[in-house]
């Protein structure tokens, strides 16, 4: 599987290096930006940036002014107080400003103050959420939002931007109007073969959300407390408390952790216990399970509940399909999945079953169901699917907004479609995710399956 961004360990170099993929789509990397110009950076690149001439030093002599919308618990005030702290040693004034000694950072909530551009995701009002403006003046940096996570993302940008030299702490004067580009921009953290502690968890989604990165899928494998399969559960494995805890400390920095499973195939950890044998899809192998089995939806099944359970108030729910290779070839006396695809009329409309089963499953429970969509899956095979599903289909081609042949074809298809993943519509090989136009993510998920112009797939 090649389509998300696989991490064993974390550290700021590799976070970087993926916010740095996910600015890639708002500039051309030949391109110097006005920031970096200066000696200033933001990851990803702000959408707008107008600079004055001048710079302005950030001093102990300022003072930080809650105004409309924003209280004292809001996540964005802690993390500026605690990133001023951390990072560079200085903490903020409160109450009255003392005349021409002192600057302010104003920080403000106000629906619809805050307009944005063009953007590649068509959910426009989940976007608003997450915009800001931050004026940078000499006596005053103003920070507008619409809404809460715009507010967060500001202050990240604020944090991010501060130059040290010369023993002071530099600010450019200038404003920067920002939004996001796609609704949810996630990186897939794998802990199937260790696990880290609680605490070093919290770190990266902690420093994910520097990077304006709000969706963390999580593999855990066997190292969650499963309830209904209790013969999974390693050592040390993450409890249903803790997995919550966790849930709510991304929620908190406008991150959604999203619980990932695999199946059919990719679950030796499931298969090579002695309980499951009999739910294997050939008797002498432990990758794939047989979907023709009812008990294998029923251990799935028991395996969402329990997933969901300590996932309360997420949104998202990866459903990996990831290289299903051997769905509908099995016919022995524990797995009869050729007939039944015969049946259906291919392989991949099997697949199709099994993925339409399992996501309904977790859709009629309030998820948006991510999953991978490719081989067996034909084009033929895709109408077979549900229309609530997001797909994701690594290595398909990147679509350009005007004037391409197959942006012009996605426009014109109006039809009511599934949401598509960035990593199959947006950039290869890319974690984030983008909502396009209707009908689009049909159309990426059959140019995934059949291959780019002039190309062939087999």
């Amino acid at each position: 599987m090649t389509g998300m961004v696989r991490k064993m360990t974390m550290s700021v170099g590799a976070l970087i290096i993926l916010a740095w993929y996910l600015a890639g789509s708002r500039a051309h990397p030949s391109t110097v930006s006005a920031l970096l110009s200066r000696g200033y950076t933001v990851i990803p690149q702000p959408q707008t940036v107008q600079l004055k001439g001048r710079e302005f030093a950030l001093s102990p002599g300022w003072r930080l002014d809650l105004a409309r919308g924003v209280s004292q618990d809001e996540i964005a005030v802690e993390d500026l107080k605690e990133g001023l702290a951390s990072r560079f040693h200085l903490a903020l004034a409160t109450g009255a400003g003392r005349g021409h000694e002192s600057g302010v950072i104003r920080m403000s909530i106000s629906p619809g103050s805050v307009k944005i551009g063009d953007a590649t995701d068509r959910n426009r009002a989940s976007l608003e959420k997450q915009a800001y403006r931050l004026d940078l003046g000499l006596e005053a940096i103003n920070l507008a939002a619409n809404a809460a996570p715009g507010l967060f993302y500001g202050v990240e940008t604020l944090l991010q931007l501060i130059k040290s030299q010369g023993g002071s702490l530099w600010l450019p004067e200038g404003e920067i109007v920002d939004w996001p580009d796609l609704e949810l921009r996630e990186i897939y953290w794998d802990d199937a073969h260790h696990l880290e502690r609680l605490d070093v968890l919290k770190d990266a989604i902690r420093r994910a959300a520097f990077f304006k990165i709000n969706g963390f899928a999580i593999k855990l494998e066997g190292h969650f407390q499963y309830q209904s399969a209790p013969a999974l559960v390693e050592p040390y494995a993450l409890s249903p408390a803790e997995l919550q805890e966790l849930t709510d400390y991304a929620l908190r920095r406008h991150v959604e952790l999203v619980p990932y499973l695999d199946g059919p195939s990719h679950i030796a950890f499931i298969l090579k216990h002695p309980e499951y044998k009999a739910l294997r899809e050939y008797p002498q192998s432990n990758y794939e399970l047989c979907t023709t089995n009812p008990d294998s939806y029923k251990l799935l099944f028991g395996m969402y509940e329990d997933l969901l359970a300590g996932n309360k108030g997420g949104k998202y729910f990866h459903l990996s399909t990831d290289e299903p290779y051997y769905v509908g070839l099995a016919d022995n006396p524990q797995c009869h999945e050729a007939p039944r695809a015969r049946e259906l009329g291919s392989v991949g409309k099997l697949l199709a079953e099994f993925i339409t089963k399992t996501a309904n499953f977790l859709h009629d429970r309030g998820r948006t169901v991510i999953f991978w969509g490719e081989f067996p899956l034909r084009p033929d095979d895709i109408a077979s699917l549900p229309q609530h599903l997001t797909a994701t289909a690594p290595g398909a081609p990147l679509p350009r907004r005007g004037g391409s042949d197959r942006w012009s074809t996605f426009q014109r298809r109006e039809k009511r479609g599934f949401s598509p993943t960035t990593t199959c519509c947006l950039r290869p090989n890319d974690s984030t995710r983008g909502r396009l136009r209707p009908g689009e993510s049909r159309e990426c998920l059959n140019t995934f399956l059949t291959g780019p112009p002039g190309s062939k797939r087999t």
